[in-house]
């Protein structure tokens, strides 16, 4: 006799959009192709003014796994995709973004990968607006991160929201998102405070960057925001309160660090960021590299930032 198998889990695509038409309808041929895996679709329209909506309906119209609901108002990036997150359905959520292009396999690679993990995220290969490769892809910029430590996730965060899949139950015990941050950093800061975060090391994203991206990353040309160190430092401190207000703050190690940055900021002092950082070195160092070293380089990235942002202040 055949052995039964155990049902493939339902997988929720969270899908945000806002004027997304032009590149809409490749993205939503590649999440309909993702094969090996049960899918559902969920449409999320945040007040676009092209033609977005009637596309999405039309897909809703001919395959039952899509479902379109509009926002009765413009929401903006993080809420949008936290109201489509919570009308998964779904034992895993995949975020997704409008204008990008999935390899058939994404979904089924992502889900054979997590294990007991609570996040599992993979490269992303760029392409530009019209979808020629540039032959760079995102671990090329930015270190790709993993496993159970938290405060690594805050300082340095590498999950992007269209290269990740996590499970719902994580996601909604850490409702509400804070609004002012995006939801992937928030996700992945949480997902390695609990069940661990895991890399898959391969491009099965072609992300699109182009001149209506939401996102930089990857963006040649793109102008420096005036106060981007001040911004930087003030996410620091969100993301570190959000984690420091949960239950997930093992041992109050967000909240001692949050407080010591906090001091720093106000001039008070760096000593005592300067100590939380040394006293955590193992917790953030990459295990490519010393602890040591690792906490020696964030000490002083750290009091280059906050010098820079308090230039940045004063104009």
């Amino acid at each position: 006799m055949p052995t039964p198998t155990t049902p493939s889990p339902l997988i929720s695509v969270a899908l945000s959009v806002y004027n997304g038409e032009r590149f809409l309808e490749a993205q939503l041929d590649s999440i309909l192709a993702q094969r090996d895996v049960q899918l559902e679709v969920i449409a999320v329209d945040d007040g676009s003014r092209d033609a977005s909506v009637a596309l999405l309906q039309d897909y809703a119209r001919r395959d039952g796994r899509v479902r379109v609901h509009p926002n009765p108002a413009n929401l903006g990036p993080t809420r949008s995709f936290e109201r489509a997150m919570s009308l998964c359905r779904g034992e895993f959520i995949a975020p997704s973004d409008q204008d990008d292009l999935w390899a058939p396999d994404k979904l089924a690679t992502l889900l054979a990968a997590i294990g007991q993990a609570d996040l599992a995220y993979c490269d992303s290969a760029y392409i530009d607006g019209e979808g020629q490769p540039s032959g760079r892809r995102i671990s090329d910029d930015t270190q790709m991160l993993a496993g159970r430590e938290p405060l690594r996730f805050a300082f340095a965060n590498s999950v992007s929201g269209h290269a990740l899949l996590v499970r719902r139950d994580l996601f909604e015990s850490v409702r509400p998102l804070p609004p002012e941050l995006f939801y992937d950093w928030v996700l992945a800061m949480f997902a390695a405070a609990r069940g661990g975060v895991v890399y898959v090391d391969r491009p099965l994203v072609r992300f699109r960057r182009h001149t209506q991206a939401y996102s930089s990353l990857g963006r040649e040309g793109v102008a420096r925001k005036p106060d981007r160190y001040r911004g930087w430092i003030t996410d620091r401190v969100a993301l570190l309160r959000a984690l420091a207000g949960s239950r997930f703050d093992a041992g109050g190690r967000a909240r001692r660090m949050s407080e010591a940055l906090e001091l720093a900021i106000d001039k008070r002092s760096h000593a005592p960021l300067l100590r939380a950082i040394w006293r955590e070195r193992a917790a953030l160092a990459a295990p490519d590299r010393p602890a040591w070293q690792a906490a020696v380089r964030l000490q002083m990235r750290m009091l280059r930032k906050l010098a820079r942002a308090r230039r940045e202040a004063a104009g």
